[in-house]
């Protein structure tokens, strides 16, 4: 488990050469089947609320991709990620002590990201507005990647001014020059988290810092509503052009998404009822930059619904979870891959899905064995 999770950030870094992630899923498939014969779980005893609709959700979509007969490679990433839940469920405590491996492969990929922008540049690296992707297949791709690896620095590594440089500076600088715009406004949410952690920390007000990251989380929920008004028809141009027209979203960016977003509406209102309610198909033929929306088009209402049933439950199972480090990790990777999913479909890429799926199988875990020995000390 400590190389897979080591590997994994590479890997991601390295996403051009496909056959790697090939090759990791198959090796999650073997953790997977080992974990389960060594241990042999008493599945009916642990399975949760979480587990069905995961389980509910992978058969919506084998069932759309059978009846599509194409999209392979969307079924293949997205299955993936559902594996990656039952991973975090299986191997939770095996994972918390791997922590060391993901900080490692965070300041590799770091500084290797650095490294390459540094030998295309060259030194005048405050001049470079719109540096790409690097290593990775888009911009989008390396800011998730650096946010993320900022994150596991921040959050597990060990306290030094090389660790500080890192997160507060080098990090901020791969995102905010990558012309992302979407992850830079996601890295200042994240940002903000991590200081409510910090600042319970050290004020021990569990209670007055829960109230005060409900607020970020709902103030986040309704610049995504905001964002999606116009594919409802609420459309205020004036306002739009001042707020993409800023660093942070590019207003020629989201009008083609608005359009492409608009296209596949009309299509799954041409599919009728049955569309509606479970998806006009795995949409391999069009590229839909949306999670939301693809979710729609993919699953219809059924999709919809039962993805937001199982972030309900997984922020209910968060929130029984003592831990408050793993709290608050659950709740950056939910909104680092909801956030994302506002202008990218982050659920088909193994890179944005798979560690925020993996945590959330790692949280049911650890709330349902917290729960059990509670039940074992009343006794």
């Amino acid at each position: 488990m400590t190389l897979f999770l080591f590997l994994k950030q590479i890997v991601d870094m390295l996403y051009q050469y496909r056959i790697l992630d090939y090759i990791m899923v198959i090796w999650v498939v073997l953790l997977l089947l080992y974990q389960v014969a060594l241990v042999r779980p008493d599945i009916r005893k642990n399975v949760t609320l979480a587990d069905g609709i995961v389980l509910l959700l992978g058969t919506l979509l084998t069932v759309n991709f059978v009846r599509s007969q194409s999209g392979y490679e969307i079924y293949f990433k997205v299955m993936s990620a559902f594996l990656m839940y039952f991973v975090g469920r299986i191997y939770y405590d095996r994972i918390k002590e791997c922590y060391g491996a993901l900080v490692t492969a965070s300041y590799f990929i770091v500084y290797v990201s650095l490294a390459e922008r540094i030998h295309r540049f060259g030194f005048a690296l405050g001049t470079v507005r719109d540096a790409g992707g690097g290593f990775y297949f888009y911009d989008t791709d390396l800011a998730f990647a650096m946010i993320l690896a900022m994150v596991f620095i921040a959050m597990f590594g060990k306290n030094s001014v090389f660790k500080l440089i890192t997160i507060f500076i080098v990090c901020p600088y791969m995102v905010i020059f990558s012309d992302a715009g979407i992850q830079v406004m996601l890295m200042f949410a994240v940002y903000a988290v991590i200081a409510i952690y910090v600042m319970e920390l050290i004020f021990r007000k569990k209670k007055m810092f829960n109230y005060l990251l409900t607020i970020i989380v709902l103030g986040l929920i309704a610049i995504v509503i905001f964002i999606y008004l116009p594919v409802f028809g609420v459309d205020n141009n004036v306002l739009m052009a001042k707020i993409f027209d800023g660093h942070f979203l590019n207003s020629s960016s989201m009008n083609d998404r608005y359009a492409a977003w608009q296209e596949a509406l009309n299509e799954i209102e041409k599919s009728g009822i049955a569309g509606r309610l479970f998806g006009v198909g795995m949409g391999a033929e069009i590229t839909i930059r949306s999670l939301y929306i693809k979710i729609f088009y993919s699953m219809g209402t059924a999709g919809l619904l039962l993805s937001a049933m199982l972030i309900v439950a997984v922020m209910y199972y968060v929130t029984k979870v003592d831990d408050r480090k793993t709290f608050y990790l659950a709740v950056i990777m939910a909104v680092v891959l909801l956030g994302t999913g506002v202008t990218v479909n982050s659920m088909e890429s193994t890179q944005m899905s798979w560690f925020p799926l993996l945590f959330a199988g790692m949280v049911v875990s650890s709330a349902q064995e917290e729960k059990d020995e509670q039940l074992l000390q009343e006794e």
